[in-house]
């Protein structure tokens, strides 16, 4: 920027105004929490702005402001980084920004970059847009084109994201007439009419300037008050990250539709496939002595595109009071629990009972005009084994109720050896299955199953080829028009969610003339550490999976969607995460053990052998204190080897598996092993950790493990490395 006609003091008026207007571009999105570094990263922009402009004011030439410019943009980035958690080291962290650059290259793809480097990028291009702002400004006296474009992206977050940014408005509006009235002294001053400006009169009229606008401003908002207008509706800040997230996601999708995870009460099924994001709302807390799904509908009929279920034979009732034709009819094998159901915002619709089993009784039914259980009326199924309830408008909005259920009890030993006939009324209902159904479809399921001895070990086949040949992923797609769904998920993409995963096994089972149906309703939930037996139920937790017809037993429940387990047992085993983390555990107890004994015989050596070790018994003790002091370092020795020597190699699979052990042990030593019933990111969520730092850190680990042991995609490279660096502050900082 070369050096311009006007005083430094004119240039500093100018530049100030400017600040405001990149502020606006920032400020509306800092509730959004779009980044996982947003914190540290908005507070350093606003300082790296600053910094920029105040280098603006000066008109430096290219060549010295060029460097100047660079040690802005990259000391701020590495305290951006430093401040996010990961460490950051000089060399490693140009020789990250050097390889995600030739992956660039190689792939074309931004995403495959670290964060490290995207985070980098950015900032070159907002420093870049603030010298071009600037330069146009100061030298050529330009501002509507900024001026103009901030507005349109304030009316854009109004219009797209319906973000409240009327003040944002009203301080844009005033920072414009700032600008333009210290652009029009500029060109007085360069019209010859008033070529001898004195330095007085620049700071004269700024403030001046600055008053009038202050005023105006000031007077229009008092009248705007006074008129009283209509509140608008507001959106809270979460709806509104929903609504940039969806939004985003909408445009890289090629505008295909994508919806939130929740229950859907309408009745109107839709075609299947549509991708997905979690939605985190709490929708009803549970009380219940065992952990269970919340089965809420069942379909029958799958048309290739969707599910629905016929009215079949449909009765009437009141509720509270005993679902006859269900508590009668209990088949082998089933427990009788007590669960209660409180939802976070009344139901004014219609909707399901949720229940971790058959619903044999509805104890009481809360409603919000009462408060107290009164008779509502209800809806049986008694072929589908479902209780709604009805609510028509004008009616009391619905709390939450208690009930009792009938939980099956999936004991593999009693299934295998269950045989009979199915009734008929059942195969007539069960086993349909759509014409255009490809003949590849139920080839595999002959081949899956070909092995099986009974109609249990066919079931277990079908679950575990599906767990373990297809992947688990929210971002799927509609399948084209003709095409069927579960035909499309087998052999084309291989990947999609629950609902993927339950339709595919349901007619891979039909096929084999075995009875099964579609439930839906919601996963067992977030559990509350601090009182046992209580569940939080969110949108996210929405879930389907199959229920299986066996002659003795009924309909047992059974999951195919990777990384979840139905488990109806009052007993319940522990996890695997929970076994891993006490074998680690074990693992150091007794190196520790051999370490002590060791050092003992040491000792006991060097005592009888006095006279002439004397110099050996001063060594050993040092590095016997030596062994102590370091013992607890020495489990994160193998993450520190695996984390540098990805800078050779991308690491695999198991190598990112084997860095998280140590935190899994640390866990469990600090806070206990996880309990049995809860999925990994609701073990972390509830861990009572103070630190915000290290609360976050368990946050992302919790979601990269996730997808990592689910096999949900391979990372880029400089998420793996935020990872492992990640397991590296987590086990010293837990331990």
């Amino acid at each position: 920027m070369e050096n311009g006609k006007d005083p430094l003091l004119y240039r500093i008026w100018i530049s100030l105004p400017l600040m405001g207007l990149f502020m606006e571009w920032l400020i509306p999105l800092k509730p959004l929490n779009i980044m996982s570094v947003s914190r540290e990263w908005f507070g350093a922009m606003y300082v790296f702005t600053g910094l920029l402009l105040l280098l603006g004011v000066f008109c430096l030439r290219w060549i010295l402001s060029l460097p100047i410019y660079g040690i802005f943009t990259l000391g701020v980035w590495a305290y951006v980084i430093r401040q996010s958690g990961e460490e950051f080291g000089i060399l490693s962290s140009l020789s990250l920004i050097w390889r995600d650059a030739g992956l660039l290259v190689s792939t074309g793809e931004f995403s495959m970059m670290s964060q490290e480097s995207r985070i980098l990028v950015l900032m070159i291009g907002w420093a870049l847009l603030v010298y071009s702002v600037q330069s146009l400004a100061l030298l050529r006296s330009s501002v509507l084109l900024f001026a103009a474009a901030t507005l349109l992206y304030l009316f854009c977050l109004e219009t797209l994201l319906n973000l409240p940014v009327y003040g944002d408005i009203i301080r844009t509006s005033a920072l414009i007439l700032m600008l333009q009235g210290m652009v029009h002294l500029s060109r007085l001053r360069e019209s010859g009419k008033s070529h001898a400006i004195p330095k007085s009169m620049y700071s004269i009229w700024g403030f001046s300037l600055a008053a009038a606008v202050l005023l105006l401003v000031a007077g229009g908002w008092a009248g705007g008050s006074l008129t009283q207008p209509k509140p608008t509706a507001r959106i809270s800040l979460q709806q509104a990250a929903e609504r940039i997230a969806d939004w985003v996601r909408t445009g890289y999708n090629g505008g295909e539709a994508e919806a939130v995870t929740g229950y859907n009460l309408s009745g109107a099924e839709e075609d299947m496939g549509l991708p997905l994001h979690q939605g985190n709302r709490i929708y009803f807390t549970a009380e219940t002595p065992v952990a269970t799904y919340w089965r809420g509908e069942t379909f029958s009929e799958y048309n290739g595109r969707k599910w629905s279920e016929p009215e079949g034979d449909v009765k009437t009732g009141y509720a509270p009071g005993v679902i006859t034709g269900q508590a009668e009819n209990a088949a082998a094998g089933l427990k009788t629990v007590t669960q209660q159901i409180t939802f976070e915002q009344p139901l004014l619709q219609s909707f399901p009972l949720f229940g971790g089993g058959m619903v044999a009784e509805i104890l009481d039914l809360q409603l919000a005009s009462a408060g107290t259980a009164l008779p509502a009326a209800i809806e049986r199924n008694s072929e589908a084994g479902t209780v709604k309830v009805m609510l028509d408008r004008g009616q009391p909005q619905v709390e939450g109720y208690t009930v009792k259920v009938n939980i099956a009890d999936a004991d593999a030993k009693r299934l295998s050896r269950e045989s009979g006939a199915d009734p008929q009324s059942v195969l007539a209902r069960y086993l349909q299955l759509p014409g255009e159904l490809p003949q590849r479809v139920e080839n595999l399921a002959d081949e899956i199953t070909k092995n099986a001895a009974n109609r249990y070990e066919q079931v277990e086949a079908v679950k575990s080829y599906l767990k373990e040949h297809e992947s688990y992923t929210l971002e799927t797609r509609v399948p084209p028009e003709g095409q069927e769904f579960v035909d499309d998920f087998l052999f084309e993409t291989h990947a999609g969610y629950c609902n993927h995963f339950s339709t595919a096994m349901t007619v891979l089972l039909r096929s084999e003339g075995i009875p099964a149906r579609y439930v839906k309703g919601f996963a067992p939930g977030k559990q509350d550490l601090s009182q046992p037996g209580r569940y939080q139920v969110s949108e996210g937790d929405a879930h389907s999976w199959v229920e299986v017809y066996f002659p003795e037993s009924g309909w047992v429940p059974f999951d195919p969607t990777p990384g979840f387990t139905l488990s109806s047992s009052l007993s319940q085993p522990d996890s695997a995460l929970h076994q891993m983390s006490a074998a680690g555990s074990d693992v150091f107890k007794r190196i520790s053990g051999l370490a002590v004994k060791g050092l003992f015989s040491t000792m006991d050596f060097i005592w009888s052998k006095k006279l002439l070790l004397a110099a050996i018994v001063f060594l050993a003790g040092m590095l016997a204190l030596m062994t102590i002091q370091f013992m607890p370092w020495l489990r994160f020795m193998p993450i520190w080897f695996r984390l540098h020597g990805t800078r050779q190699h991308f690491p695999c699979r198991d190598e990112l598996l084997r860095s998280a052990r140590p935190v899994w042990a640390a866990l469990a030593r600090r806070f206990g092993a996880m309990p049995t019933g809860i999925t990994v990111r609701e073990y972390v969520n509830a861990l009572p950790v103070e630190k915000e730092d290290l609360r976050m850190m368990l946050y992302d680990f919790a979601a990269d493990w996730e997808r990592i042991a689910y096999d949900e995609g391979p990372m880029d490279r400089g998420r793996c490395i935020a990872y492992m660096r990640r397991c590296l502050r987590i086990s010293k900082k837990v331990a």
